[in-house]
């Protein structure tokens, strides 16, 4: 499916890759030459029929049909993308992904029920520390190489593992096993010990950084279990949501403060009596955005 950014108001069009960096920078796949757009901006990915933009932690922010982009967005054909003081319209060549709701309308917007259902689901983030630092020292082709190479390594670490691959969230990558099984915990443990290592054993880019540039790639990785609403949340669309999966983001966020590269919560440690073996207690914390406090776990060492 090819996709376009078009720019009405200087008759410019730019055909979009499988991955492309939107920014100020010289190198970037689309480069906006305005005051107020960063080196590297924003980035739109394709995966399988859908292209995905995601904002790289911008002064300014990126919108969509007037909506600030705070996670990972899938766009429709006609979607308005708002980069600084740079405006375009996303278009396709499949048009039946329908058309927007122009900005102030008070139509109703028709929906189809979709099959969605409740269940328990094992839930991973990862999240890649320092990315904006990294990214500032880095040419825009740089930053989009390693976002790719990186990208590659979540989805072989992870499917192979058996899980789904929500979304990626620029930096960041949300994915979850369905069920709360021991088995998908310890594929879970793995992935994330894997994902979380220091080794750059068939990553050439990222040997390189830490090689001839001293710049290491590290992913923090929270991990949790919960009730989450599963299926369909759109045309293309399928996700999982629920008050667990805002935790384990929540969780993630935490690595940082606890400086320990994997967090897991009591609740994908209870019940599973060899997994404790392979985490220490770090104690019950307070979490931006949630009324109660989490208890955290961190992985051992192997």
């Amino acid at each position: 499916m090819a996709a376009f950014l078009r720019q009405h108001d200087k008759g410019v069009e730019f055909a979009l890759a499988d991955f492309n960096v939107l920014g100020r920078s010289p190198d970037a796949s689309i480069r906006l030459q305005d005051g107020g757009v960063s080196r590297q901006h924003a980035t739109i990915r394709r995966d399988g029929n859908l292209y995905w933009v995601s904002d790289l932690g911008s002064a300014n922010g990126s919108f969509v049909n007037d909506v600030a982009v705070t996670t990972a967005r899938a766009l429709r054909h006609g979607d308005r993308i708002q980069i600084g003081t740079c405006l375009f319209t996303f278009e396709t060549d499949d048009e039946s992904q329908g058309e927007p709701q122009p900005s102030g309308s008070t139509g109703m917007l028709h929906t189809v029920a979709l099959p969605v259902k409740t269940g328990k689901a094992t839930l991973f983030v990862g999240d890649l520390r320092n990315f904006t630092s990294l990214s500032a020292q880095l040419p825009a082709e740089e930053v989009a190489a390693m976002l790719r190479e990186w990208y590659a390594q979540c989805e072989q670490v992870l499917k192979t593992r058996g899980a789904i691959i929500d979304k990626f969230i620029g930096d960041g990558v949300f994915a979850y096993w369905a069920g709360d099984g021991m088995d998908a915990r310890a594929m879970a443990t793995e992935a994330a010990r894997l994902l979380s290592s220091d080794d750059t054993s068939g990553m050439p880019l990222r040997e390189k950084l830490k090689t001839e540039r001293g710049l290491q790639v590290h992913c923090n990785i929270g991990l949790n279990v919960g009730e989450v609403a599963l299926g369909a949340m759109g045309r293309g669309v399928n996700t999982a949501v629920g008050e667990a999966v805002n935790v384990t983001f929540r969780i993630e966020s935490l690595t940082r403060k606890l400086q320990v590269s994997v967090l897991a919560s009591a609740a994908f440690l209870d019940g599973w009596s060899d997994g404790q073996a392979l985490y220490r207690p770090l104690g019950i914390h307070e979490v931006k955005g949630q009324p109660e406090p989490v208890e955290v776990y961190a992985l051992n060492d192997s």
